[in-house]
């Protein structure tokens, strides 16, 4: 079905308040078949699961995104970070890494949370995570849903005036919300949109003015792949083949199951088979596979198919057995087809060999070089998305105005080159040591405190130059009160710059 987008505007004036436009722009042609404003979804969630459970592919490429884009957990970032640490920033710091994120949910960690609703994301197109709210209105549970048991409904027509705090400053939209449906035999639980202020009823999907208490509907964050009511799995165009991929296999299995059997015709010149050769033939058919029909033989008795006088010479009867293995397609053909298959499906994520388990013709550059063009070009967009929906949707509630939560990624670096970047850096550039020791505590992934000495926050080059400078100054002065010759503080200092230039050449 063709999807059709109407965009049509209204304004809406009020007492004291600017001119505002309001978009009413339909996502989708299905919205206007909604039966009881419940949309049925592109696909049956059910089949999509299926075929990732059957896929010898997909389930690799989607654990690569989930433990690639929140697996490495959450950090804490300051919004300003030339600012002071004041007590204000400090306790806002405290409250969202030891108060909020922590207590999302007792049953895993936030980022096993955000795992999940990637995995129905990438699976099935949506991923849903409820949010229920404490008596202070702001969220304090995370709990992931089951996209197989939930339905989307059309878009309210009665926009919702909502709130939102932008570094300090409270700004007013008017938005549409939807409802969420969770269908589980023949009872309908309803959820909301998060952010939508109107009360609901969880069992009559009605909106209320005033709070039902326990009927109160629970909100629902939904993630998703598109921009329609439902979202769309990225591999959902790969699906013929993958099909086929799992009944080569299954051809496969039978083969090496029923491996006694062998495609073949049977031939007869001046006879035909008896009864109980025609009724061997279909018994050897129908039972030929288990390990206790192999190594077995078939025989077969033959009768003469001409009527002749008694005393006159028989005709010869010929049986032959002629093998059809030769024309059906070989096992290369099956090898080739799942091959394409899987590479058909790394494209449709975007994912090199290296992150499903394919590490063949591979070295230390190319595989860095994969890494970091996949980081760059997949999982970094889509980290940034999970951030924006923790950061601008989930915790605006609690106003903060210092501190974000940012998904960590991984370190992807050339050892080697950084080394001797540094190296150079260290002798002729301004690098000083507490800078190589922040590289250090990286490489070594250790937590190495700085050096408090001023010459550690120094130029490294200007460090050793003052070194230097006083050793020469002091060899001097003990020259002068020794009496030692000049020829022979010259040759000393060419001795010394022999040692330092072979040190260098060692390392």
């Amino acid at each position: 079905m063709t999807n059709k987008r109407k965009v049509s505007a209204k304004v809406i004036k009020a007492a004291g308040t600017s001119t505002q436009v309001l978009s009413r722009q339909q996502e989708s042609e299905n919205e206007k078949y909604a039966v009881n404003d419940i949309i049925e979804p592109p696909y049956r969630i059910e089949d999509l699961q299926q075929i990732r459970e059957n896929s010898t592919i997909l389930g690799q490429c989607i654990d690569a995104y989930k433990r690639n884009i929140a697996g490495f957990g959450h950090e804490m970032k300051y919004k300003q970070e030339d600012d002071e640490d004041t007590l204000e920033k400090k306790a806002e710091w405290t409250l969202v890494d030891t108060e909020i994120i922590p207590l999302f949910s007792f049953d895993k960690p936030f980022k096993e949370i955000l795992e999940t609703g990637i995995d129905d994301k990438e699976t099935t197109g949506n991923g849903y995570i409820e949010v229920i709210r404490n008596l202070e209105g702001k969220p304090a549970e995370l709990i992931n849903m089951l996209p197989q048991y939930m339905r989307v409904t059309r878009k309210d027509n009665k926009p919702q005036e909502v709130t939102y705090l932008v570094n300090g400053k409270e700004i007013k939209r008017k938005k549409v919300f939807r409802r969420y449906v969770q269908r589980v035999g023949a009872v309908d639980t309803y959820f909301k949109e998060f952010g939508d202020p109107r009360f609901l009823n969880k069992e009559t999907g009605e909106f209320s003015e005033i709070s039902l208490g326990e009927k109160n509907a629970t909100e629902v964050i939904h993630l998703k792949i598109g921009n329609g009511p439902y979202g769309i799995p990225r591999w959902v165009s790969h699906v013929v083949h993958m099909v086929g991929a799992r009944k080569a296999e299954e051809l496969n299995l039978r083969y090496f199951k029923q491996g006694r059997h062998i495609p073949m015709a049977i031939l007869l010149k001046n006879g035909i088979l008896s009864e109980d050769s025609e009724a061997a033939i279909t018994d050897y058919v129908s039972n030929v596979e288990g390990e206790d029909n192999q190594h077995k033989y078939l025989l077969l008795q033959v009768e003469s198919a001409e009527e002749g006088v008694v005393g006159d010479t028989q005709p010869n009867v010929d049986i032959e057995l002629k093998s059809l293995a030769d024309i059906l397609q070989n096992d290369a053909l099956f090898l080739e087809y799942d091959d394409k298959s899987r590479q058909k499906v790394q494209s449709a994520f975007r994912l090199p060999d290296i992150y499903v388990g394919y590490s063949r013709d591979f070295n230390r550059a190319t595989a860095d070089a994969a890494r970091e063009i996949t980081e760059e070009q997949v999982f970094e967009p889509e980290r940034n998305s999970l951030e924006f929906i923790i950061n601008n949707i989930l915790l605006p509630p609690y106003e903060l105005k210092h501190v974000y939560v940012n998904l960590r990624k991984p370190e992807i670096s050339n050892t080697e080159d950084l080394v001797k970047i540094l190296d150079v850096l260290s002798k002729y550039g301004g690098t000083t040591f507490n800078d190589l020791r922040e590289v250090a505590a990286k490489v070594l992934n250790k937590d190495l405190e700085p050096f408090e000495s001023e010459e550690a926050s120094q130029p490294i080059a200007l460090v050793l130059q003052a070194i230097k400078k006083a050793s020469e100054q002091k060899t001097t002065e003990t020259v002068q009160k020794s009496g030692t010759p000049t020829d022979l503080v010259m040759i000393m200092k060419d001795l010394r710059d022999l040692l330092e230039s072979m040190q260098d050449a060692e390392d």
